[in-house]
């Protein structure tokens, strides 16, 4: 993993300005890592095989629309295929195409609102097409599959649609066996096939309980051929579903109550543990009503092997019923283990940088603090997750205990998911669209490496969605707008 030098406390920005340069020039030849899989691969990680940018920001490149709307839709995503092209889409009905240098290439027009979620992107290195898997909110909704045919100028977009499914508010997700399943928001769970050119709708299953998070796919059960399909549901249930949608294996209803059920807003993120039994990652949203359940601000692990709650996490600055966890858990990458004392504490970065520090100052920038209460490093596994509250802070999680191991405090509360990079290093966007490089790994967990409000609006309560490119680059969703950040 990368080594990083001098600690800056969270609040530094390590750039003097920021540029606005041509697409032609800070765009041509980056292409992208893993975009394919960003949230939407079998176990929704938010994890990236590429390095971010964390030397900071210096330049900006936006795509503007190039369709008949004149701006954006709420909610914007920004993907990138493996060739480098950019995909926006946003409540806006049309999804905008753009090539690996910026130009705009060609617009699909769902004819009603489109896709909140991020869609799912599917491209090689070799040949000229990319697909594009996703579902729409507005109207009937429907599965789209469309194909881009960039052997034309502008591209070439063509589609097959499928009406069975309705309105949704799900990112797809493509198994092993290359099936498809995205939910929509009457909750039933839907399984397509996709090849040559044709969509095939092959099952569902209608759960009952309305469905706005994503969906997760994973074998955690051998009795059952391939992997299971994981739903979680706005009224606090949770449902393991066999691959071919035939029918629930097992549920759990451990957040609906007659007091108020838990909104499983964000879905599900799949948690491995080693030799442990994987969990499920349920963070707690408001109210689907709009108001706070008693629950919501709480991070909760179901086992999928024991079937039962294996833990559930108040963070240290949240208040249950008045805080929210919005977005979706990202998972990182195992972490290296590290020797402690005898008295099982231990001291890194002690001149005033932040990091583990002994004695409970947690003015120093973060880190995991030792001494009021937190786990020393002696009781830290190597599996741990990260999450943006609404409380303001960006939490780290050991995910075999359910303890919490580091927090970090953004400019504003968080409503989306973090990303984290090759080495472990999390990028987050906070309501205002600040954007902050977080340390992920042991040595300084927590710590901030650089906060940018270059991007900032005024605005308390921004979407901030994000995605590391192969350039050492940011893709970012804000409030209307599109663009690339570079290193």
């Amino acid at each position: 993993m990368a080594h990083h030098g001098t600690r800056r406390n969270h609040s530094t920005t390590t750039r003097t300005g920021f540029l606005t340069l041509a697409l032609a020039v800070t765009l041509a030849s980056f292409g992208c890592g893993d975009w394919a899989q960003f949230g939407n691969g079998p176990i929704n990680p938010h994890n990236s095989i590429s390095k971010g940018p964390e030397l900071g920001l210096t330049s900006q490149a936006n795509l503007l629309p190039g369709g008949a709307s004149p701006s954006f839709g709420l909610e914007v995503s920004v993907l990138v295929d493996i060739q480098g092209d950019y995909y926006v889409s946003s409540y806006d009905p049309e999804l905008q195409v753009y090539d690996h240098v910026g130009n705009w290439m060609g617009v699909y027009n769902f004819g009603v609102s489109g896709p909140r979620a991020a869609p799912y992107v599917e491209s090689r290195f070799y040949g000229r097409r990319s697909k594009i898997f996703t579902g729409a909110v507005g109207g009937m909704g429907g599965f789209h599959a469309i194909t881009v045919n960039k052997l034309t100028t502008p591209y070439t977009l063509t589609a097959v649609s499928d009406p069975m499914t309705g309105p949704s508010e799900s990112s797809p997700k493509r198994a092993q066996d290359r099936t498809l399943y995205i939910c929509d928001l009457r909750g039933t769970v839907h399984r397509y096939q996709y090849a040559g050119g044709a969509l095939t709708h092959l099952a569902a299953f209608p759960l009952g309980h309305e469905v706005k998070g994503a969906i997760a796919l994973y074998d955690a059960d051998p009795q059952h051929p391939d992997e299971e399909v994981l739903v979680a549901t706005t009224d606090g249930h949770f449902f393991v579903l066999t691959h071919d949608l035939s029918a629930v294996i097992w549920s759990d209803s451990s957040g609906a109550s007659p007091i108020g059920s838990d909104n499983y807003y964000a879905g599900v993120t799949v948690g491995e543990r080693g030799s442990m039994s994987p969990v499920a990652l349920l963070p707690i949203a408001h109210s689907a009503t709009g108001a706070f359940g008693p629950n919501s601000g709480r991070l909760r692990a179901i086992d999928l092997q024991l079937q039962t709650v294996a833990w559930e996490l108040t963070p240290s600055n949240t208040i249950p019923s008045q805080d929210a966890i919005e977005g979706s858990v990202a998972i990182l990458f195992d972490q290296a283990t590290f020797a402690t004392q005898d008295d099982g504490t231990i001291t890194v970065d002690g001149g005033g940088n932040g990091g583990i520090v002994n004695g409970g100052d947690q003015n120093l920038g973060g880190g995991i603090v030792i001494g009021d209460g937190n786990p020393t490093l002696a009781n830290v596994s190597m599996y741990h997750a990260t999450f943006a509250s609404s409380d303001k802070y960006l939490y780290g999680v050991d995910i075999v205990t359910g303890l919490e191991i580091w927090n970090y405090p953004m400019t504003t509360g968080g409503y989306d998911a973090p990303v984290v990079d090759a080495t472990n290093i999390i990028f987050v966007g906070d309501g205002r669209s600040v954007l902050h490089a977080v340390e992920g790994k042991l040595s300084c967990a927590g710590c901030g490496i650089w906060s940018d409000p270059s991007l900032a609006t005024g605005g308390t309560t921004d979407i901030v969605k994000l995605g590391i490119t192969n350039a050492n680059a940011l893709a970012v969703g804000t409030d209307i707008t599109a663009s690339v950040v570079f290193q």
